[in-house]
């Protein structure tokens, strides 16, 4: 474990900022997320998003999976992140396998900001699978993503638009899936999926260098 303690440094680790955060809610409150909305996030590091979200829902209704702990203790090593968690009373879960199952609960959104953009080819299927078993029926998951083909905003894509077939975790390097390869995956567990590059433009006209391109699953 990185002896890495500051947020300044947590936030350089994960390169994000609050103002990846902000934006971050904004595309779930398009996607119709409300104070009332119970939601999972994957791969929640130092809270960039975390903290806007929380402040956004109700008390209990966020829950943060994070395998580096060391980033969460560095975004509650500030005294105004630990008085909202004590206000908002959400739930960690230190996992690498994108699985909440254990809580027993179920989630109206699903937000996993830079972590398929990062992970093994095997790991998309394994986080579609674990995370469609405890989304509501009406519930949406809002991803990022690196497609193979590349995008208007930046993201050029691989050379052959095929997928990159990485056998492990890329961070801080990067993965990439073709379009249909998510598709094929997605419907394999009853779910649906759509680009959505109006959120791209949105997230680059705060963060230059954030042109992922953003996925929306549904059943």
């Amino acid at each position: 474990m990185p002896a890495i303690r500051s947020l300044e440094d947590a936030q350089r680790y994960v390169a994000t900022s609050p103002a990846s955060g902000e934006v971050q809610l904004e595309l779930l409150k398009l996607e119709g997320c409300v104070r009332e909305s119970h939601v999972l996030e994957i791969g929640c590091g130092c809270l960039s998003a975390g903290v806007p979200v929380m402040r956004h829902l109700r008390r209990s209704h966020y829950v943060g999976i994070e395998p580096n702990r060391w980033l969460l203790d560095a975004a509650l090593s500030r005294w105004n992140v630990r008085l909202l968690a004590r206000q908002k009373r959400p739930t960690f879960l230190e996992r690498s396998d994108f699985d909440a199952g254990e809580l027993g609960r179920s989630f109206d959104y699903v937000l996993a900001h830079s972590i398929l953009s990062h992970c093994a080819h095997r790991q998309l299927e394994e986080f579609i699978r674990n995370v469609s078993r405890v989304l509501r029926p009406e519930g949406r998951i809002l991803a990022s993503i690196r497609l193979a083909e590349g995008n208007a905003y930046g993201s050029l894509g691989t050379p052959d638009g095929d997928d990159s077939l990485d056998e492990e975790w890329q961070y801080p390097g990067v993965s990439w899936f073709r379009f249909e390869t998510v598709q094929r995956a997605a419907a394999n567990y009853g779910l649906q999926v759509e680009v959505k590059p109006e959120y791209t433009e949105r997230v680059i006209q705060r963060r230059p260098r954030e042109f992922h391109d953003w996925l929306v699953f549904s059943r």
